[in-house]
């Protein structure tokens, strides 16, 4: 199943800083070393309020919870399973 993660600011998020001021590389590394091919598309907003995330997984509890930017505070985040019908994400029929 497809799940989109939307990342907001945690608490930890620095204020006024934007994105690559926030010390996020271990949360790059999370979503290319771990989730690997599950990994669908991600990036931020660029109005430096968080994030998007969409992945492949078997459930919706594995995707976000480890990520080191949730751990260390800098983002919260919401899972909703997704349904892609048109556009780039969908299947050929």
């Amino acid at each position: 199943m497809k799940a989109v993660i939307i990342y907001s600011r945690g608490k930890d998020w620095l204020t006024g800083k934007p994105h690559w001021e926030q010390k996020l590389v271990s949360h790059r590394h999370y979503l290319v070393d771990t989730l690997k091919d599950k990994l669908v598309s991600a990036g931020p907003f660029m109005d430096h309020t968080g994030g998007l995330i969409i992945v492949e997984v078997e459930s919706l509890e594995e995707v976000a919870k480890n990520d080191p930017a949730v751990l260390d505070g800098k983002f919260e985040y919401v899972v909703h399973p997704w349904e892609p019908l048109e556009g780039l994400f969908t299947t050929s029929k």
